[in-house]
């Protein structure tokens, strides 16, 4: 009966977010994998926390399904949509040793990735295209913009880092970070923060010629 609810567990999961699974085993350790450009659902990840407790490097391919006690899917205190299993004690605590043995011998990223819908490439396209030369414009510089990716991808808190002498083309650059579309982001970790980024900006003559 456990092994059923878990595999019913597992294809819900699936069902709810597509994400790269780590695989585990004695000899063989699996990197994560990563799909470019982010689609909408690699975004939604799914959380796993065991006795009420998310454990970095302990993968749910660790966890033999008859010393499962019970199973909860559920909002956890992040608001993230997650599977709560309920291990005993000793067994917990076996696992998370075995789990620390893991990341000792392979490194794991965490931060979570960020990227403009449909990858840098299509980014470039957006800039070029939406980028208004302000009138009279002369010259060909490069300006930088911070800016915060919130966790729902929203553009926030856009400030300049390099700035033009030209104040027209910083709030060029500024106008041009706020009108952005959402960015698409993948956390690895329950608590999701703002992600901060840079961009650069080139602002050239449109009708000079440039010779390389």
């Amino acid at each position: 009966m456990k092994k059923l609810l878990l595999v019913s567990v597992v294809l819900i999961q699936s069902c709810i977010a597509l994400f790269a699974q780590q695989l585990y085993n004695d000899s063989t350790y699996s990197y994560r994998e990563i799909r470019f450009p982010l689609t909408e659902s690699d975004t939604n990840t799914v959380f796993y926390y065991f006795n009420d407790e998310w454990i970095p490097g302990l993968m749910l391919e660790m966890v033999e399904p008859q010393s499962i006690e019970k199973i909860e899917i559920k909002n956890d205190n992040f608001g993230n949509q997650a599977v709560f299993f309920t291990l005993p004690s000793k067994t917990l605590s076996q696992l998370k040793t075995k789990a620390d043995e893991i990341r000792k011998h392979l490194f794991e990223n965490y931060d979570p990735i960020c990227e403009f819908p449909g990858g840098n490439g299509l980014l470039k396209e957006w800039l070029s295209a939406n980028n208004r030369i302000p009138e009279g414009y002369k010259g060909h510089e490069r300006v930088v913009v911070l800016f915060k990716v919130q966790p729902d991808g929203e553009i926030t808190d856009a400030k300049m880092l390099k700035q033009s002498k030209n104040e027209a083309v910083n709030e060029g650059a500024l106008r041009l970070v706020g009108e952005m579309p959402k960015f698409r982001v993948k956390y690895y970790t329950p608590k999701k923060m703002p992600v901060g980024m840079a961009l650069p900006i080139v602002f050239k003559d449109p009708n000079a010629i440039y010779i390389r």
